[in-house]
């Protein structure tokens, strides 16, 4: 669910600062394995700015990243790219948004 969170809301950045349109990319996935409706969910919240109320807010998806990450660690397992979420979960709270729903961490892909 992490993975799929920043993967949506690097996806929209990147559409977002390139010009192009992220429907496209739907359209491209669709019917495909790719085409998860978590995906869509989260894409959705932010495109439609309804990241408030938080069905998971991004204070506790960085809380439980961080124990993810933690508890691989204790069995000897590095966990690089939960790792790496819990940081852009970090940016997102430090820059306002540790209330809003997960899908907030879109807003870690810019420099305040």
């Amino acid at each position: 669910m992490l993975t799929v969170t920043h993967g949506a809301a690097e996806l929209l950045a990147l559409a977002g600062a390139l010009g192009v349109d992220p429907d496209r990319f739907f359209e491209v996935i669709g019917g495909g394995p790719l085409d998860m409706g978590y995906l869509h969910a989260k894409a959705d919240l932010v495109r439609q700015g309804r990241l408030s109320p938080a069905s998971f807010a991004v204070e506790t998806a960085e809380k439980d990243a961080r124990l993810i990450v933690a508890a691989g660690a204790d069995h000897g397992v590095r966990l690089d790219v939960v790792a790496a979420g819990a940081e852009r979960f970090r940016r997102a709270a430090a820059q306002g948004h540790g209330g809003q729903d997960m899908g907030a961490s879109y807003y870690a892909s810019f420099t305040p």
